[in-house]
């Protein structure tokens, strides 16, 4: 099957991260790696190169995830689909400066995850505008 995008997973609660990779394998993504931390995911990005990193706000041992993103556009010229649990504005707020494709609450539709990822892959990806709203959803369901 082709793929037709390579993710990379941020994620810290290991079942919501193989449930991403099970979505995201079903809908014919391919996972580059799964990484608990920024740091995991700085050297993953760096060995499996992805088009584009789903990345949780809220990481285990950090304030969020939100701020040290930056690197990972900065190295590596990544997407990023931001998701969460909990509506909170201003870590969307913070999110948004950082420029990322999407803003997902969790659970995600598939269709909005698929819509999301086609946006940040897409022919004209390069010319998309960093999102500045929250898309609430609930359920991996269609």
């Amino acid at each position: 099957m082709l793929k037709w995008a390579r993710v990379l997973i941020i994620e810290d609660e290991l079942l919501v991260a193989w449930s991403l990779r099970d979505v995201l394998s079903l809908i014919g993504c391919e996972v580059t790696g799964i990484a608990a931390t920024i740091t995991e995911a700085l050297i993953l990005a760096k060995n499996s190169n992805p088009d584009l990193a789903l990345v949780d706000v809220r990481l285990a041992g950090q304030h969020d995830g939100i701020k040290d993103v930056v690197l990972l556009r900065k190295q590596f010229g990544l997407r990023v689909i931001f998701l969460t649990g909990e509506v909170d504005r201003e870590a969307a707020w913070r999110a948004a400066k950082v420029g990322p494709v999407e803003y997902l609450v969790k659970p995600v539709h598939t269709r909005q995850l698929v819509e999301a990822i086609r946006t940040a892959v897409g022919p004209h990806a390069d010319q998309h505008q960093p999102c500045n709203r929250i898309s609430p959803a609930s359920g991996w369901s269609n």
